[in-house]
């Protein structure tokens, strides 16, 4: 699946690399966190955002087999509205990219985001140490689109919206 590459006219760019660690990992949502408050105007989708980068921060981080990982947060204005995606990236094994596809897959091309997520909730229930509920979140929950990259080892996981309002360079200053 073609995942689109970061638009280096956004109106608004974020990029972290760090190394794949939970504490860094921590650290690098409270940023996030802190980005989206100053930028959105919408708590709410704030929240969703939050959300959805807490999900990719923790999959990268647990699931990477490089030294680094990173997240990248891009406000793109389009014709009539503002696109604000989060990019997670990492390094992978071939059976941990196969399996992490295969999902990928099902959960861009579901047309019910919300049954599959329940779906999942029911048929991992009883698995022990793995719950694969992450990304399925994001669309169920967060209401965000999924898109995906593999090139090579590295893994691209893309998650994205339309916002209705963001702060405006005036609003951010100061």
């Amino acid at each position: 699946m073609p995942a689109s590459e970061p638009n280096l006219n956004a109106s608004l760019f974020l990029c972290i690399t760090f190394f794949p660690s939970d504490r860094l990992a921590t650290a690098v949502l409270r940023l996030v966190s802190s980005f989206c408050g100053m930028i959105l105007d919408d708590a709410n989708v704030s929240s969703r955002f939050y959300m959805a980068a807490h999900e990719l921060a923790e999959n990268i981080t647990k699931y990477s087999t490089g030294p680094k990982v990173s997240l990248e947060l891009a406000l793109e204005e389009a014709e009539s509205s503002c696109i604000l995606k989060i990019r997670a990236r990492n390094e992978a094994s071939p059976d941990r990219l196969r399996e992490v596809e295969r999902r990928l897959l099902e959960l861009k091309t579901t047309s019910d985001p919300v049954k599959h997520y329940d779906e999942l909730i029911h048929e991992t229930a009883m698995v022990e140490g793995v719950s694969g509920l992450g990304l399925a979140r994001v669309r169920a929950e967060g209401g965000l689109d999924v898109d995906y990259k593999i090139e090579g080892n590295e893994l691209t996981i893309i998650a994205h919206a339309p916002v209705g309002r963001w702060r405006g360079d005036e609003q951010l200053k100061g």
